[in-house]
C-alpha cells in the first residue's frame, strides 16, 4: 500500500477594508478571529481599528488624540498599541474590556506598546528621561514598566517587538559600537545577544512559547538554544524577515520572489513557513506585493495570519489569511 502524499494547506485571503482613508495593515489576529492593525480614516489620520467577521471594520479610539496605532492583540480580547494624549505626547495604551488604560513612559514624552501575552503583561519601547534615546520596556504587572536597557549601555537604543506567556521579551537593540542586534530576554538572564547572519544588523521580532524567537538579518532567521541561528532562506529573491511564530512552530513573514513588478522594484510576498520547513507563498489581492505580520494559535488545524497585501489598482488593505494546514 503506498503512501499518501501529503496535502497542501488551504489558503483563502479575506479584505478587512479601512477607516475611510486609503491605506489600511492587519497587526495581530487571535484564535477567536479578531484582527487590530491601523488604517487611514477620511480626514487622512492613522487610526487603531478592531475587525470581526460580525462587525467589520471599527475605530478603536483607545486615547483623546489624533493618531493611534493597535499593534497586537490577545487571546482575551486584550489590545495595545500606542497613541496622541491630547497634549503633545504619544503614549502606550492597554484596552481591556473596554477600558483603555494610559501605560505612561519610561520618563521621556513617547512611549508604544507592541506586544501584549495572555497575562496583559506588555511589550514595546519608550524614551527615557532627560533623553532621545528609546529603551525596551516590560510591563510585567499594572503600573510597573522596566526598562530593559540595551546590548551597549543606558546611550544605546533598544526595542521589544514581542514577549510570550513566560514574559520573555524580543527585540533589537544597539550593542556597544552602534550595531543594531536581535536580543532575548529574561528576568533571571537579562538582555542576551543573539547574534546575526554574518556581519549585518540583526532584529527579533517574535517568539512562542517555546522560546523559538524569529527575525531578520538580510534573511528571515529561526533562533533556538539547541541551533543558535539559522537561515530560512527565501522565495527566491535577495532577502527576507520573519515577523511572528506560534506555539506550533509556524512562521510567518515576507520575502522578495526574485521577480519585480511594474516600477523596476522586486515583488515581495506574505509567506508561511509550516512546521514541515516548506515556505508557502501567501499571495495577495490582486496586486504585486504581501506581507505577513504575525499568526494565531492553531485552532483545530487552523491558523489565522494577520498582514496587508496590494489590490488589483496598488492599494494597500488590510488582510486575513485563513490557512487549513495539511
Amino acid at each position: 500500500m503506498g503512501l499518501e502524499a501529503a496535502r497542501a494547506p488551504v489558503v483563502s485571503i479575506h479584505a478587512l477594508g479601512t477607516l475611510g482613508g486609503a491605506v489600511s495593515q492587519a497587526k495581530a489576529a487571535n484564535r477567536r478571529g479578531q484582527v487590530v492593525g491601523t488604517s487611514r480614516d477620511g480626514l487622512g489620520r492613522t487610526r487603531a481599528f478592531l475587525w470581526q467577521e460580525d462587525l467589520g471594520i471599527v475605530d478603536l479610539k483607545p486615547l483623546t488624540g489624533v493618531n493611534t496605532s493597535a499593534n497586537d492583540i490577545n487571546e482575551n480580547g486584550e489590545i495595545t498599541g500606542g497613541g496622541d494624549t491630547g497634549f503633545g505626547d504619544f503614549h502606550a495604551y492597554l484596552l481591556s474590556e473596554g477600558t483603555s488604560f494610559d501605560l505612561g513612559t519610561l520618563g521621556g514624552n513617547e512611549s508604544e506598546a507592541l506586544a501584549v501575552n495572555r497575562r496583559g503583561q506588555v511589550a514595546g519601547h519608550s524614551r527615557i528621561g532627560g533623553a532621545v534615546v528609546k529603551h525596551a520596556f516590560l510591563i510585567p504587572e499594572p503600573g510597573q514598566m522596566v526598562d530593559l536597557g540595551s546590548l551597549g549601555g543606558a546611550g544605546r537604543t533598544s526595542i521589544a517587538h514581542d514577549l510570550n506567556d513566560a514574559g520573555a521579551v524580543v527585540g533589537l537593540a544597539e550593542t556597544s559600537t552602534g550595531q543594531p542586534h536581535a536580543f532575548l530576554w529574561t528576568a533571571a538572564d537579562g538582555m542576551r545577544d543573539l547574534g546575526a547572519l554574518g556581519a549585518i544588523p540583526s532584529i527579533a521580532l517574535g517568539i512562542n512559547n517555546r522560546t523559538e524567537v524569529v527575525g531578520g538579518s538580510g534573511h528571515a532567521f529561526l533562533w533556538t538554544e539547541r541551533a543558535g541561528i539559522v537561515d530560512l532562506g527565501t522565495l527566491g529573491g535577495r532577502t527576507s524577515c520573519a515577523n511572528d511564530v506560534n506555539d506550533l512552530g509556524c512562521i510567518v513573514g515576507v520575502s522578495q520572489t526574485g521577480e519585480t513588478d511594474a516600477r523596476g522594484f522586486p515583488v515581495t510576498r506574505a509567506f508561511l513557513r509550516p512546521p514541515d520547513g516548506s515556505m508557502l507563498d501567501l499571495g495577495t489581492l490582486g496586486g504585486e506585493h504581501s506581507s505577513a505580520a504575525a499568526i494565531s494559535e492553531d485552532d483545530g488545524g487552523m491558523v489565522r495570519i494577520a498582514g496587508h497585501s496590494h489590490d488589483a489598482a496598488a492599494a494597500v488593505r488590510a488582510v486575513l489569511w485563513t490557512v487549513r494546514l495539511a
